[in-house]
């Protein structure tokens, strides 16, 4: 358990660090100097030039939305895989392994939650960046649900299977 504490403590230094270096990318990135007639007033070049550069500062907030919950989804398979390696490990029978599968069941949920942290992050940024495209939003949650799906029929059923057909559970 400390391992995945320390885990989790490491991503989430690891996600602000990553948005920190955005961040002052966008602020150290130079823009065009207005000119000594144009002060004072926003010129129709200074317009278009704020939209494209909220267009590419959308996109790339959209970007880092989906990678950011596809490490959230990379996160959530190897603790569920970490979870499922200590319970096959354990000198437990296979009744008292069955109630500890149903107890570290969670984790093979994590992959919907995180799709739908993605989902609402990517919403939040289309919210400010309307050009950031509805895609992002939608490939979050769907790689949620692929991962669940795959960490339910790959390794959870599977282990309860077996669990349930053992002789120690027929006695």
């Amino acid at each position: 358990m400390k391992f995945l504490r320390g885990f989790f403590i490491f991503l989430g230094v690891l996600a602000l660090t990553g948005a920190l270096a955005i961040g002052i990318s966008f602020l150290l990135k130079p823009s065009e100097v207005p000119t000594s007639e144009g002060i004072g007033a926003i010129s129709p070049e200074m317009v278009a030039q704020a939209q494209e550069v909220a267009q590419e500062v959308g996109k790339r907030m959209a970007w880092v939305m989906v990678l950011v919950s596809a490490m959230l989804q990379i996160f959530a398979w190897i603790a569920a895989l970490a979870k499922m390696k200590i319970l096959k490990k354990s000198d437990f029978g296979a009744a008292k392994k069955l109630e500890l599968l149903e107890a570290i069941d969670i984790y093979f949920d994590l992959p919907l939650y995180f799709g739908l942290l993605g989902s609402v992050g990517s919403f939040i940024v289309i919210t400010f960046f309307p050009d950031a495209g509805l895609m992002f939003a939608y490939a979050s949650t769907a790689m949620g649900i692929i991962v669940s799906v795959i960490l339910r029929l790959g390794y959870n059923t599977p282990f309860k299977q077996e669990l349930l057909t053992s002789p120690a559970l027929a006695e």
